[in-house]
């Protein structure tokens, strides 16, 4: 199959903010995730530098930044968007169909093209210059549009999956508040207990930088290496040696979970024997034996509850910080430890579909992903 320039299916737009009155909504790369997106109000003088890109309906818009996959087309609910210099913004050419563009910037035939071009010092992104360079197959209109009802279809399949694995999540939501109540009323009239009632051990990570080495064996996380439950190490995360680990660890043990504290407030884990340095945007406490369940408090403090607990206590107008002390003091509904346990039990048996269901879900977006680069390359 030809490949051709993505001049030929794109055009760079670099329609720039002018002057406005009252409030408009912005987006920043971090606003998009996958198809959701979260927008923040501003006006012109409030709104930051680069705040200064228009979008318009079927343009695309896509992030710069190497090993981001961020890209959205425009549509009637998102077309008056200020969003940040931080993304590509494209227009559609005569002969291409948006859709198939859509499918085309998210999949890893474009996305390692970018990566390659990508360029900078600290944080390396593909310019203007370099996007030219992209190459993209030469496929009728006609093909585009069918290759588009395959790809959409096998999508929504993935989607489906990832909608069911949600729902289980708000099941278990839903059990949380059936046995315990909202915490925030605590209408079953629990006793109440700190923090600090049921850990033994309560830190902060390290305050300052350890040396990094390519070749370590152990990683210096922080709070956005935090994920539904566990500590992801991201291919940007940075490595220690064993020296510099015995100079900085923590006493963390099986009983150990950290939690988000500067930043994005609320991100929670379990530690699990990790060869981890801890920073200082996580705080780290070890649960007393036999008077909490650890699976119980962890969903205490990934609920609401906890979140707005954590923003009230913060300091900080731009980036949250919540102290040691705020911490310790967090009130936590205390229910019998046998009910604590036995939602521990309901939570593990969910726990074990949903490994299943993100296996499926994992397999099935594999799959999607091979088909999508195999039409790409030419393959099919």
């Amino acid at each position: 199959m030809k490949l051709v320039s993505i001049t030929n299916a794109v055009k760079i737009k670099n329609q720039r903010i002018k002057p406005f009155l009252g409030e408009r909504e912005y987006m920043a790369t971090g606003g998009l995730v996958g198809s959701k997106i979260k927008t923040t109000k501003v006006t012109y003088k409030t709104k930051p530098s680069r705040a200064d890109l228009l979008v318009s309906i079927n343009q695309l818009i896509v992030a710069r930044m190497k090993g981001t996959n961020k890209v959205l087309l425009v549509d009637k609910n998102n077309c008056d968007l200020i969003v940040s210099t931080g993304f590509l913004v494209l227009e559609v050419q005569t002969g291409w169909d948006p859709g198939f563009l859509y499918h085309f910037f998210v999949s890893s035939f474009f996305q390692n093209q970018k990566n390659k071009y990508s360029i900078g010092a600290t944080q390396k992104a593909i310019n203007n210059n370099k996007f030219k360079n992209i190459l993209i197959p030469a496929i009728t209109l006609e093909d585009q549009k069918r290759i588009v009802k395959i790809f959409d279809k096998a999508d929504s399949l993935c989607k489906k999956r990832k909608q069911s694995i949600e729902l289980l999540d708000d099941y278990l939501k839903s059990v949380f508040f059936k046995m315990f109540g909202d915490p925030v009323n605590n209408e079953k009239d629990w006793e109440i207990k700190t923090l600090k009632n049921v850990t033994t051990k309560l830190g902060d990570g390290l305050h300052g930088t350890p040396k990094f080495s390519d070749t370590g064996d152990y990683y210096f996380v922080n709070g956005n290496n935090l994920e539904n439950g566990k500590i992801l190490i991201k291919d940007s995360t940075k490595r220690v040696t064993y020296e510099e680990y015995k100079k900085y660890q923590k006493p963390l043990n099986e009983t150990s979970i950290l939690v988000s504290i500067n930043g994005t407030l609320g991100r929670v884990a379990f530690y699990n024997n990790e060869k981890i340095i801890l920073g200082k945007s996580a705080c780290y406490f070890n649960i007393k034996k036999n008077e909490v369940n650890p699976i119980y408090l962890y969903n205490i403090l990934r609920s609401d509850f906890f979140l707005r607990y954590a923003d009230k206590n913060s300091t900080g107008s731009t980036i949250k910080n919540v102290s040691l002390k705020t911490m310790r003091e967090f009130p936590i509904i205390y229910p019998p430890i046998d009910l604590q346990d036995m939602f521990g039990n309901v939570v593990a048996k969910i726990e074990k579909v949903k490994v299943l269901m993100i296996s499926q879900s994992e397999e099935l977006e594999t799959q999607f992903q091979a088909l999508i680069y195999k039409v790409f390359k030419g393959d099919l």
